[in-house]
């Protein structure tokens, strides 16, 4: 195939993914197990889209490519944004923290529903309840989750989830916020948030082909962030804080794989590493990678920035500072139940999460043996680490798969997608009528084997490789990118 016709075909793949995210962003969210699986569908037809134009995108010349890459991925971030958020209901805790810290209150000292804070409450967040006390009355009796929560009191109907716990999100997370706050206007609050994780879904674009090009590495794979499913989903759509986190960490880690590295450049990594993990906490995952890689100038910076966002809010709130996060911990089963599911295959749930545990610590300790050695890129460890993290938990917010796409483009591992895409029918398994452990082990086992098959296949490719050369051809260094026309 011709460069011509490839570029056709690779348009024709990008139309297809237009259509498949029409599609599914129409459809929302159903509540059926019928309504579901046609979602999935829509969601299954977008990816093979994506996967064959993105294949074809990066054969192209390299100029040629990144245009195409990012171009499209900005009007992917476009198509999202013209639709209400889909399968999410987070964003109005946004909204509301940012406006109850506007008003000069702390969201880690007091919940939505708190009375201290009635006077803030709209009509966009807190509607007014449709139904009538009988209906209220009997879903509180049967225990549903409602959009309205009855206590007694007038305009206690909230779109906010979990209306009665303090917010569980970082500092970070919080100062955004408050900013987005007072940028957005008051009319268009939620296009304006959508708008923003749009914009930083591109600076992404932007900041992932910047540290591909500066260690060497084809930034023609930025395509796999752009035109992937769930950066649009996620950011555009549904709007979440999580691509905030990644950017800044994506920036972290193009300063430490640098070749010369000052004592300011390793200040300025751990910081942005730091801040990543005051917006969501899940970057944690890496940071053996990169202590050990890079010493204590790295842990001072990350733990100083992480430390000085915490700080304000530590001085007015006290130990109230935590908000509702072990609680959320505890209800999402992270402390061993709903969790652990491709080990509950294995062995009986009682000893699951223990496993689990001990089979991740393996994992990092070999990991650190070759951060040591620096046998390894930091994006491939990072990327083994936060993967094999998602298969031994089963996490069910494919938010949360945002960090590990974009670390499968910086170590050039697109296979890891898979892992990243599991997170869906395990988020809907509640939907399907499926048990969630049972979900996890039907999406995450299949995308695991689909990594190691893969990986074993590229290995085995390499050794023929290398043993096909003459002995003075595998001496000569070689860079893995040529910029080209």
């Amino acid at each position: 195939m011709n460069g011509r016709a490839r570029l056709l075909v690779a348009l024709l793949a990008f139309a297809g993914v237009l259509v498949t995210e029409v599609g599914a962003l129409r459809m929302g969210d159903p509540a059926t197990a019928d309504g579901t699986r046609r979602l999935l569908f829509w969601y299954a037809g977008a990816a093979a889209c994506f996967l064959l134009g993105a294949w074809l995108v990066r054969q192209l010349p390299a100029r040629r490519s990144l245009t195409a890459a990012i171009a499209g991925g900005a009007l992917l971030q476009v198509v999202a944004v013209g639709y209400s958020p889909t399968s999410t209901d987070d964003f109005w805790r946004y909204l509301w923290d940012g406006k109850v810290q506007a008003a000069g209150y702390d969201p880690y000292h007091y919940a939505p529903l708190d009375p201290a804070l009635a006077h803030l409450r709209d009509a966009e967040i807190f509607p007014p309840d449709p139904r009538t006390p009988a209906q209220a009355q009997a879903a509180q009796a049967d225990g549903r989750t409602d959009a309205c929560t009855t206590r007694g009191e007038p305009h206690d109907c909230t779109l906010i989830n979990r209306p009665g716990v303090r917010t569980i999100y970082p500092p970070v997370a919080e100062f955004s916020f408050l900013w987005l706050h007072y940028l957005s206007p008051g009319e268009h609050r939620v296009v304006a948030l959508q708008l923003a994780m749009a914009a930083l879904a591109v600076a992404v674009s932007l900041a992932l082909a910047w540290a591909l090009r500066r260690n060497d590495r084809d930034p023609r794979g930025v395509v796999w962030w752009t035109w992937c499913p769930v950066v649009w989903l996620e950011c555009g759509n549904n709007a979440h804080i999580d691509v905030l986190g990644v950017l800044l960490l994506v920036l972290a880690l193009a300063v430490l794989t640098q070749h010369q590295l000052s004592t300011r450049r390793l200040g300025a990594a751990g910081a942005l590493f730091g801040a990543a993990i005051a917006v969501k906490l899940v970057p944690m995952l890496i940071a053996p990678v990169l202590l050990f890689r890079r010493g204590h100038v790295v842990l001072a910076a990350a733990v100083g920035a992480f430390v000085v966002g915490y700080l304000p809010h530590l001085l007015a709130v006290g130990t109230d500072v935590l908000g509702y996060l072990p609680g959320y911990l505890e209800e999402e089963g992270y402390s061993g139940e709903q969790r652990f599911g491709a080990v509950r295959l294995l062995m009986p749930d009682a000893v699951a999460p223990t496993v689990a545990v001990l089979i991740g610590g393996a994992i990092a300790a070999w990991v650190i043996r070759r951060a040591i050695t620096r046998t390894r890129p930091v994006a491939e460890d990072a990327l083994l680490l936060v993967g094999a993290a998602f298969v031994l938990v089963g996490p069910s917010q494919p938010w949360y798969g945002l960090m590990l796409v974009a670390l499968a483009v910086l170590a050039d591992r697109p296979e890891w997608l898979a892992v990243a895409a599991a997170t869906y029918p395990v988020y809907e398994a509640g939907n399907l009528g499926v048990d969630n452990s049972e979900m996890q082990q039907r999406a995450y086992l299949p995308a695991a084997l689909f990594v190691v098959a893969v990986s074993v296949l590229r290995a085995s490719t390499r050794r023929r490789s290398t043993t096909s050369r003459p002995a003075d051809a595998r001496r000569i260094p070689h860079r893995t990118y040529s910029p080209g026309p």
